[in-house]
């Protein structure tokens, strides 16, 4: 843990019958995002809505910290009062050490024809995609949209069209740990990372990222399509190499059969960099649990369940 580069989570989810989140449809139909692998359709969850929804489950759950609300434009309230570009780097400090939403995913402020003031993200965010046709796991809901007034003195509404289905999905989260309440520094001709923030206070930070997984809800129409989309299959790795190689561990099949070849070899080689890798997981998800379990504990890893899991990671941290 001394040498921590950085963190690795990647998770497999289930959902009931939901629209995670909508593509650009029609008036009348409301159709769920897509991508294709050969001829077959699979939905997916973009990486802005899912950074969104992960930085809204760190919100709900804040005590102590703080998080600035964006403008209308996306601007940090951190930011807004800095016009030059040089006043960043007397203040770049304040912003990072007084919201850690600026700190943990970034922020982007045009100064006119001066440029930009830029903090890249050191948390990365995959879309969630889905791993099941959407074909063979949906169907069309019907939404009536009462209108305002009444037409030829009748009330009359529209019926809308909204893509649903049930699916599971694969996150993946990766944070560089070596840039958290940090900047780069170039002045003396080398790279070092100036810190704003002591190594505690950035490992709490980290550890908000990691325990938000456990309260994704703020998805898109869960008035009446309530979902869960927290980890039903987890695997997190501290890493003293910064590397994504653990987002490539789970692969399904039609079957809802992991690839247990594909977990022993990615695990084999996250091992070389990583020695606490931890592993939850839930019945009733995979068809191919047994095999799973034996793969992980061949490996040395414990297998217990999604919740006991980040548990062990946030005590670690």
């Amino acid at each position: 843990m001394e040498n921590l580069r950085g963190v690795s989570v990647v998770w497999l989810t289930k959902t009931d019958l939901t629209n995670l989140n909508a593509g650009e449809g029609e008036e009348n139909f409301i159709d769920v995002k897509k991508y294709k692998i050969g001829r077959e359709e699979y939905p997916y969850v973009s990486g802005q809505a899912m950074r969104f929804y992960i930085k809204e489950a760190i919100r709900r759950n804040l005590e102590n910290d703080s998080m600035c609300l964006p403008d209308a434009e996306g601007i940090p309230s951190c930011l807004q009062n800095i016009k030059k570009l040089e006043e960043y780097d007397d203040k770049w400090k304040e912003a990072i050490t007084g919201c850690l939403g600026c700190d943990l995913f970034g922020f982007m402020k045009p100064i006119g024809a001066q440029g930009s003031v830029t903090r890249v993200s050191p948390v990365k965010v995959s879309p969630a995609i889905g791993l099941l046709p959407f074909d063979e796991n949906a169907t069309i809901d019907f939404l009536t949209r009462k209108k305002s007034a009444t037409v030829s003195k009748k009330e009359r509404g529209d019926i809308v069209n909204v893509e649903i289905g049930t699916n599971i999905y694969k996150g993946g989260i990766s944070i560089d740990f070596q840039r958290v309440g940090g900047e780069e520094d170039w002045s003396e001709g080398v790279v070092k990372i100036d810190y704003a923030l002591e190594k505690d206070d950035r490992k709490e930070r980290v550890k908000k990222v990691i325990e938000a997984l456990r309260y994704l809800t703020d998805y898109s129409k869960q008035a009446r399509l309530l979902t869960d989309f927290t980890p039903d299959i987890i695997c997190i790795a501290f890493q003293e190499k910064y590397s994504h190689r653990l987002q490539k561990l789970f692969e399904l099949n039609k079957n809802k059969e992991i690839n247990v070849d594909r977990l022993n070899e990615i695990l084999s080689d996250v091992k070389e960099y990583s020695d606490s890798i931890m592993f939850g997981m839930i019945s009733g998800i995979i068809t191919n649990e047994d095999p799973v379990k034996k793969v992980f504990k061949d490996q040395n890893i414990v297998v217990k369940t999604p919740n006991e899991a980040i548990n062990d990671a946030l005590s670690q941290l």
